[in-house]
């Protein structure tokens, strides 16, 4: 992974309040929809798809350290997270992330099946700021991957590192 570049500490701010704010929206198996919300319960569908392992992790391979790439090349890297997901023998739902009323909506993939650590190592991989845990049994939580970042977090509910 390349370094990112630093932050200034009102960015990561701003960026972590956005992604509080993000609605991750998921299509379930039988086509319907449902919305994860950090902070909040999982919806009992998303739950029942979880099932026996516990958790999901809801990432994407899209826009590495909040840096807007092109349509293509988001969907190359998207098109690799899925290959690597497939080859651990991963089932994932596939998503957008955005915020009600704003124009930013990234495809993103709910991933059940894969350890915490290789989840964290596939967002570090794709370089990605943050992941959200989706436990089947507490409220949904944001992971901070950056290093740089923990600092800003102290007590936070719902954020992790």
């Amino acid at each position: 992974m390349t370094a990112p570049a630093r932050e200034t500490p009102p960015r990561v701010l701003e960026l972590i309040a956005l992604y509080r704010r993000t609605h991750y929206g998921v299509v379930l198996p039988d086509a319907s929809q449902a919305t994860l919300r950090v902070g909040e319960a999982a919806p009992p569908a998303v739950v029942e798809w979880i099932g026996a392992a516990g958790f999901a992790i809801y990432l994407t391979a899209c826009n590495p350290c909040s840096m807007a790439l092109t349509h293509e090349q988001n969907d190359e890297r998207l098109t690799q997270l899925r290959q690597r997901l497939r080859a651990d023998g991963a089932r994932w739902l596939e998503g957008r992330a955005g915020i009600p009323g704003e124009p930013w909506c990234e495809p993103s993939l709910l991933v059940a099946g894969v350890s915490l650590a290789h989840g964290d190592a596939l967002a570090d991989r794709f370089e990605q700021n943050a992941t959200v845990v989706v436990d089947a049994a507490s409220p949904v939580r944001l992971r901070i991957r950056r290093e740089d970042w923990r600092v800003h977090l102290d007590a936070t509910p719902y954020i992790v590192h």
